[in-house]
């Protein structure tokens, strides 16, 4: 099997797995198989900055799956920082446990905290966007009767322009999402330095 076809075949399990939901159902094992899908991510940015640009979204099955591929892709880098900046916090915290923190520790525990809180507000809102678009993906699924034997023309259909109504706002949602993980990767990077050099100071005096 080749390389296009192997991904052909994950984005058709992924279809199969949203195809399956019920209303109630959580979509995390949804979202589970869909960044499991080898994409080429080699031009994820330039997409999206293209996209945000012209406000063109994508209207086939395949390709609203790829734009939510990206998304995710995007949180799993940023996801990486705000863990690094979780450990900075914790180790700061215990350094200056026992007595005064200092000026610079106490500024940058309060700035790593105000971050950390801002980063899980993002995620939040991918969440609760990324279930929308799923959920709306199924609805349109089960109107058009496609529970099982999903096949690749599936994959390239475009959904009508009744669903896609309904699906847009959950996608203009998740490119703003985007651009929040992409705006504040660079500010994560700064205060995880920052925290180094307070910590190599703290552990100096220690």
């Amino acid at each position: 099997m080749s390389e296009m076809q192997n991904k052909e075949e994950a984005y058709i399990e992924a279809m199969t797995h949203i195809a399956s939901l019920s209303q109630n159902d959580s979509v995390i094992a949804v979202l589970d198989k869909i960044s499991k899908i080898p994409e080429d991510l080699t031009h994820k940015d330039a997409i999206l900055v293209e996209l945000d640009k012209n406000r063109i979204f994508p209207e086939s099955f395949m390709k609203i799956i790829t734009f939510i591929i990206f998304i995710l892709s995007e949180r799993s880098e940023i996801n990486k920082l705000y863990e690094e900046s979780m450990e900075r916090y914790e180790t700061i915290n215990k350094l200056t446990a026992k007595g005064r923190p200092t000026e610079d520790e106490a500024k940058i525990k309060k700035t790593l905290t105000d971050f950390i809180l801002k980063i899980e507000s993002f995620y939040e809102a991918h969440d609760k966007a990324g279930d929308s678009a799923i959920k709306e993906l199924n609805r349109h699924m089960t109107e058009l009767n496609i529970k099982h034997n999903i096949d690749r023309e599936i994959l390239h259909y475009k959904i009508s322009p009744r669903s896609f109504q309904q699906i847009q706002p959950h996608l203009i949602s998740l490119l703003d999402v985007y651009f929040n993980y992409k705006k504040n990767k660079g500010i994560l990077k700064r205060l995880i330095k920052i925290s180094n050099y307070i910590i190599e100071d703290a552990v100096k005096k220690a």
